[in-house]
């Protein structure tokens, strides 16, 4: 990464692991689409990720994809953990609209046996990357996102190989999907702490053991031969990500993909006696989350990863539903951005906005390309021990605009007893205010400056 302006002809691709992305914009792994899957035809599917292109994207992520051979399975089945079969359903993935801002739960469909599961991949993912490959431009890579079963590497390495067969440019072994939680819940949670994973996809079951993280990757490095990169789970938090990053990049990882959807429950019905808000569910199972509220973790993985894992690439992903959100996951040390809830949200156009607004602020700036200003930010955070206040030379206190102010009293009515409100407008003691801008956090109406 580079410290300085440069000057020239703007050029907003990147390199992930040495392979060429257009931009640094594109669309997150998701499932397949929600629709009934029978009328779903192949040249339907690829359009999908057509449009993203079209919009923009300078990469395609590919469906998260299981490839289990049959004889692999079979073996397997005499020596797994027995899984609950899942219960005989048509039900759909279901969506639902969260209380936060531009946020979505989600469910993920029935779940499979593990005969479905093991045969993803050569029932429609395989025949995606074929048409895909036919239709897409040459320099637009591919980026396979694969899962396995159970705690087995064997699983995932085989599903890599396959992959990497069928023409794909890069591997994102994903091991942070909370899917399976929402699927198995007290089975899941029982077989992680005894280490013994049913076949099913285990997802952040196993992306928050450093170690089976680290055989899993290092197994699928040796086996293929294209880079191979990881998708975390939000879950894993400060300091815990930094071990799990230093132990994917030591296991030959290239990448880590900050992060997946988080884990939460969707608020019960009080008015019904606590029961769930699901549409068409009787009951209501964990629930997976993703939009705005996520990127202030998204931005905590890529800054700590970034600065105490060095060595190993980082693409953000979580809530950039704004175009300055992909400059300042770059400057925090990311190389390039996935997006998915903002895509649910605001459609492909945000791509397109995303891409220009890049476009401009390079120019605008004098960036010649994003790795002239990758991890520029990480410079400025220190422990707060060492900082320095201009405090310390001039007092700062706070000042209200009083053509602004609308003498709510939000200011005043918590803990703060520098100011108050008088005729209807909010009024400073300077002699109590300590310039902490609580004040100005929490005006609705922009009324308070520090100065």
């Amino acid at each position: 990464m580079k410290n300085a302006k440069s000057t020239g002809a703007k050029d907003t691709s990147v390199r992930v692991a040495g392979v060429k992305f257009r931009t640094p914009v594109g669309v997150g792994s998701v499932g397949g689409p929600p629709m009934q899957r029978e009328r779903l035809t192949l040249d339907l599917y690829a359009s999908i990720f057509l449009k993203h292109i079209a919009a923009g994207a300078g990469f395609i992520c590919l469906p998260s994809t299981i490839h289990v051979p049959d004889a692999l399975l079979s073996d397997l089945q005499k020596r797994a953990k027995p899984l609950i079969p899942p219960k005989a359903s048509k039900r759909p993935a279901i969506f639902l609209k969260a209380g936060q801002k531009d946020s979505i739960y989600s469910l993920a469909p029935s779940g499979n046996t593990p005969q479905i599961s093991a045969g993803i991949f050569k029932n429609s993912t395989s025949m995606l990357i074929e048409k895909l490959k036919e239709l897409k431009p040459k320099d637009i890579p591919l980026i396979a996102n694969v899962s396995g079963l159970g705690f087995y590497a064997e699983t995932f390495v085989a599903g890599a190989k396959a992959h990497e067969e069928a023409g794909v440019d890069l591997i994102e072994l994903n091991l942070s999907s909370p899917a399976t939680v929402q699927a198995t819940l007290e089975e899941g949670v029982a077989s992680y702490f005894e280490k013994d994973f049913p076949l099913a996809p285990p997802g952040l079951f196993l992306g928050d053991q450093p170690d089976l993280v680290e055989r899993v990757t290092r197994e699928v490095s040796r086996a293929v031969g294209i880079p191979v990169g990881v998708k975390i789970s939000a879950e894993t938090g400060f300091p815990r990500v930094i071990e799990l990053a230093r132990r994917i990049r030591d296991a030959g990882g290239k990448f880590i993909t900050c992060s997946n959807f988080s884990l939460t429950v969707v608020p019960p019905d009080i008015y019904n006696r606590g029961e769930a808000m699901w549409p068409h569910l009787t009951d209501g199972p964990m629930a997976t989350i993703g939009g705005e509220w996520l990127r202030p973790l998204v931005y905590k993985q890529i800054a700590s990863v970034a600065r105490f894992a060095p060595g190993i690439q980082i693409i953000g992903c979580g809530g950039m539903s704004k175009p300055e959100h992909v400059v300042e996951s770059i400057m925090l040390g990311a190389t390039a951005v996935q997006t998915v809830t903002p895509v649910l949200m605001q459609g492909r156009n945000l791509i397109k906005r995303d891409v220009r607004f890049l476009e401009k602020y390079m120019e605008d700036q004098a960036y010649t390309t994003p790795e002239d200003f990758r991890g520029l930010a990480l410079s400025h955070i220190k422990p707060a021990k060492t900082l320095h206040s201009t405090y310390d030379e001039r007092r700062v206190l706070a000042k209200v605009d009083t053509k602004k102010c609308k003498g709510c009293g939000i200011c005043s009515d918590s803990i703060c007893l520098a100011i108050a409100v008088e005729n209807k407008k909010a009024r400073v003691d300077v002699n109590m205010c300590s310039g902490c801008g609580m004040c100005v956090a929490v005006c609705p109406y922009e009324a308070v400056k520090l100065q």
